[in-house]
């Protein structure tokens, strides 16, 4: 297992046997290194170390599919989690077989931009152009994924159906695969290493470009069949690789999420720190650009952690709107 570890500098200085009896390491469970998730982990484990010395570890592994049981059992503390998932895992429906009862949310922590990535001199200038080419799909480690892509191309009438499938296990591999030749297209939220890798290795077609999306009401309404979630327009910038100009692609919430067992003054304090820590979880990545301190609740199915009902009630954001 590969870990990133914060360690306050009383840690490093003290005595580390007596350190770790007072409190225990929290472990974060992620996507693989390269991910959005990965980054967003880190940056909210710094947060955590220099604000509430919170020993904290990131655990890289194949996907939330293989996380989420773990999750749930307490045997890692906390994990994002997508709303399809989040909602998918906790009844043991969709691509989860059984249910995840123990699962608890704590905050919204950002919301997630996902769309199709090409290379920049393909033909493909649309997502409806996508029939009959070659995509990444399987997905076992990631299976939300294959929710996802299928949302993206139901906005354009499209299903899996319409295009060439090459099995992997992931999202991220699929883009591993487009790098390498063997997909015309993949499906990778805005901002990935793995983006940034593919647009490396696709340097001699000018890199790598996200297709726009529809934003119609009916193309909303194809996507609201699968997950609840939005189109979004995202705008050049350093870290948006491959958006060429305003590029409309697919939104949807990501969660913060622990299980029952967390202790209801952990969780209280964690999201209290979050909820001050804006500026600081940008400087950790720019996806909490979009992260809004006034919108940490959202009703999804899925229960809440006490701790954190608490908080919300506090400042006025319970029940969520």
């Amino acid at each position: 297992m590969t870990f990133v570890k914060f360690a306050t500098a009383a840690v490093l200085a003290g005595a580390v046997a007596s350190a770790a009896n007072a409190q225990p390491i929290r472990v974060i469970a992620s996507n693989p290194q390269g991910s959005i998730f990965y980054a967003a982990s880190v940056a909210m484990g710094k947060v955590l170390d220099q604000k509430m010395h919170m020993q904290v570890r990131v655990q890289p592994m194949g996907g939330s599919s293989t996380y989420i049981p773990l999750l749930n059992r307490g045997e890692v503390d906390f994990g994002l989690t997508n709303v399809d998932d989040s909602r998918s895992a906790f009844k043991g429906t969709g691509n989860f077989k059984r249910a995840n009862p123990d699962m608890r949310l704590t905050m919204v922590a950002c919301p997630l931009t996902l769309g199709v990535i090409v290379p920049n001199d393909s033909p493909v200038k649309t997502i409806a152009d996508l029939k009959g080419k070659t995509l990444p799909w399987g997905y076992q480690a990631q299976t939300t994924g294959r929710i996802l892509q299928q949302a993206v191309l139901a906005t354009a009438g499209l299903t899996m159906n319409d295009v060439k499938q090459v099995p992997t296990r992931s999202l991220f591999s699929g883009v591993d695969l487009l790098g390498d030749g063997k997909v015309d297209a993949a499906v990778i939220s805005v901002g990935t290493g793995q983006g940034q890798q593919a647009n490396v290795n696709l340097a001699s077609h000018g890199g790598i470009r996200f297709l726009n999306m529809d934003s119609s009401p009916k193309a909303v309404a194809a996507i609201r069949k699968f997950l609840p979630a939005r189109p979004f327009l995202v705008k050049p910038a350093p870290y948006a690789v491959g958006v060429i100009g305003p590029t409309t692609v697919m939104a949807y919430s990501i969660f913060f999420t622990t299980n029952k067992k967390m202790p209801d003054d952990v969780v209280y304090q964690m999201v209290k720190t979050f909820h001050d820590s804006k500026a600081d979880l940008m400087k950790g990545h720019p996806v909490f650009k979009d992260f809004d301190p006034q919108r940490m609740t959202e009703e999804i199915g899925v229960p809440w952690h006490p701790g954190a009902i608490k908080y919300y009630k506090e400042i006025g954001e319970w029940p969520p709107k």
